[in-house]
């Protein structure tokens, strides 16, 4: 694995294992909402929205740790990349990560 790959998994691994920040609360919850809007699920878990969290191009990460993941912009690049892997989110297929930094 690179170092630019590394480094952002660990970003993933810290902002999901965070459990205390109200904001990653509401944003974990936003993830839900996310897939319940886009008809991924009906009753999404914890684990969906993660699923879905990990799955993220790298540029989501990104602009979702500076601006927030609640940012309209990042809600726009959330929704695209949800419906471009719809069938993959509901499989709950293992997706290669994208990078476009």
């Amino acid at each position: 694995m690179s170092y630019k790959h590394n480094n952002l998994m660990a970003m993933r691994q810290s902002y999901w294992n965070d459990s205390l920040s109200p904001k990653v609360i509401e944003e974990k919850q936003y993830f839900q909402q996310v897939l319940i809007e886009n008809g991924i699920f009906t009753m999404p878990t914890l684990e969906d929205a993660k699923h879905l969290f990990f799955s993220l191009p790298s540029i989501i990460i990104v602009k979702g740790y500076a601006s927030g993941f609640k940012h309209q912009s990042v809600k726009k690049l959330i929704c695209q990349h949800v419906q471009d892997n719809k069938l993959l989110l509901q499989q709950k297929s293992e997706m290669k990560i994208k990078f476009n930094i």
